[in-house]
């Protein structure tokens, strides 16, 4: 072994790296520093203090110490000269320097020797590894693309049992066994573990705020009236050190009612990474269900779901009160835009936006809004009783186990080329496993998306929604807020025809509208017979 001093101004500089939270409360940090210190001593070369080198919590299985961390700072710091040529890079193994694929291990190790760099593999008798050894002595190459070969090996059983051990976690947490610790610990602001009854609990004054934040937002209130009632009111924000927000935001007012932690949904997620020093990516996995108390009702949740997806639809004037039970819900048939209630006089009409701003985008065409309101209101009990029910569900059901069927599959393909990838190590494998990972991850958040939509068209929640616009609509005095947020959480949009004398209704839970009679000023309306054929008046 060639242990040549390449010259005086050389010096020795430790890297020291660990990669959990563990390590670093444990002797990890100390050995390896007294490893070098003992090692500079023997050799009589300075060991420079001032100049170090550790990564703490940073990986070498995925190359982030050297692609984002200290390992390629020193590098880059031998480069600009401020570590000079025919130093020494002291580390405890070489395993510290890279845990990749032993090909991608050795070019970051021949990027470091070729800078004139020594490193010094401290728990191999300090064997040295330079570009005279690595040339010259066939053995020192062999032997580290050996250490780096075994360290790879060694990082992916490591993955695969931590993913193992994963998903036997998350199993035995969906199937509702009793736990005697916490499936994790990241849980939102209102929920808590506790250690005596060893489940998790509500917390009290943050459910409160919870639930009225819900009943402020069926109300009609907008998220920024919300968060600014919050911030008047005086309550806490939640979170925790640099977490803690100074006062109440919009966005997290909606973060709250779009979370269905808020019913007890608990959605784990996998932390993926495409590629070295990239930011982690979360992928949700399948939800696991009552496992988290519930704050709210499940109906509550999904009538505000449905005020949130509607609420975009009226524009600027969206925090204001509704003063057509047909705001934000009635559309165009010629441009598709929004319909807007229109006050000529002592004469009120529904007509299309953009042909009231004469915009020339679109036909002129007005309907009488009372006329319209009437309509709907008189023929509601018949509307609600030909209502669809969300009869698909059983294509739904079949389309998610297809879609079962093909997570599984997508899930063999990885777990067969992550194998490959262990028994090859070759780099067409390695991009393999990265695209076919992308693909499970796909086909599982369509799998989820699918399972959400079914649970919104479940017939206990299409049914509440159709009673509460019944009862709205055939309450003996109308209360127009009240009415248009029913309708809104029920129905994506309506579409006027008043040539025909027809409305379409496009629920929530249908993809094909329902067609429904009402008189124009071009039509007779009876009101004794409304569901008969109107006949066309010749006055317009």
């Amino acid at each position: 072994m060639t242990t040549g001093r390449p010259h005086d101004a050389a010096k020795a500089y430790s890297y020291t790296r660990f990669s959990t939270p563990e390590q670093a409360k444990g002797d990890s940090l100390r050995r390896q520093t007294a490893m070098a210190q003992a090692w500079a001593a023997k050799h009589a070369i300075e060991l420079d203090e001032k100049l170090k080198f550790s990564d703490q919590g940073i990986s070498a299985y995925s190359g982030d110490n050297f692609a984002v961390g200290a390992l390629g700072a020193f590098l880059q710091a031998v480069r600009e000269g401020d570590v000079p040529k025919g130093s020494y890079l002291l580390v405890e193994s070489l395993d510290r320097i890279s845990r990749e694929n032993a090909f991608d291990a050795s070019y970051t190790m021949q990027s470091i020797v070729r800078e004139g760099v020594t490193v010094v593999d401290l728990s191999d008798g300090g064997r040295e590894y330079n570009l005279e050894t690595l040339r010259s002595e066939p053995m020192a190459l062999m032997v580290m693309v050996m250490v780096f070969s075994r360290a790879n090996n060694e990082s992916v059983q490591k993955a695969i049992r931590s993913a193992s051990n994963f998903e036997s976690k998350r199993k035995k947490f969906a199937s509702g066994d009793a736990l005697d610790k916490p499936y994790t610990r990241r849980l939102p602001a209102w929920i808590r573990w506790n250690t005596t009854t060893k489940g998790y609990e509500l917390i009290p004054e943050r459910a409160d705020i919870v639930r009225q934040i819900f009943e402020l937002t069926e109300q009609g209130w907008g998220q920024h009236r919300v968060a600014k009632w919050l911030n008047d009111t005086g309550a806490d924000t939640w979170g925790g050190g640099g977490w803690k927000g100074k006062y109440w935001h919009r966005s997290y007012v909606r973060k709250i009612l779009s979370n269905p932690a808020t019913v007890g949904t608990f959605t784990p997620h996998r932390i993926t990474r495409a590629a070295a020093g990239r930011k982690k990516v979360r992928t949700p996995l399948e939800p696991i269900h009552h496992r988290l108390p519930a704050a709210i009702d499940r109906e509550t949740f999904t009538r505000v779901a449905d005020i949130l997806s509607t609420r975009g639809t009226r524009g600027r004037n969206a925090g204001r009160a509704a003063r057509s039970i047909f705001a934000g819900v009635l559309s165009c048939q010629h441009c598709g835009g929004t319909v807007t209630r229109v006050a000529k006089g002592q004469h009120v009409y529904l007509v299309c936006s953009a042909a009231n701003a004469r915009a020339g985008t679109c036909k002129y065409e007005s309907v009488p809004y009372q006329e319209a309101e009437d309509a709907l209101r008189l023929n509601i009990r018949q509307i609600i009783e030909d209502a669809p029910r969300g009869a698909d569900t059983s294509g739904m059901q079949q389309e998610i186990d297809r879609q079962v069927a093909a997570v599984d599959a997508a899930e063999a393909q990885v777990r067969a080329l992550l194998s490959l990838t262990i028994a090859d190590k070759s780099t067409a494998a390695k991009r393999q496993l990265q695209t076919a990972e992308r693909e499970h991850e796909a086909a599982e958040r369509a799998l989820m998306e699918l399972r959400e939509r079914l649970d919104r068209m479940t017939s206990a929640n299409v049914a509440n929604r159709l009673r509460a616009v019944e009862q709205a609509l055939c309450a003996e005095s109308l209360d127009v807020v009240s009415v248009n947020r029913t309708l809104r959480q029920a129905i994506k949009t309506m579409v006027m025809k008043p040539a025909s004398g027809a409305l379409l209704i496009y629920w929530h839970h249908a993809e094909a509208p329902q067609e429904i009679p009402f008189h124009t000023r071009r039509f007779k309306w009876d009101r004794e017979q409304p569901w008969e054929a109107a006949e066309e008046t010749t006055n317009g």
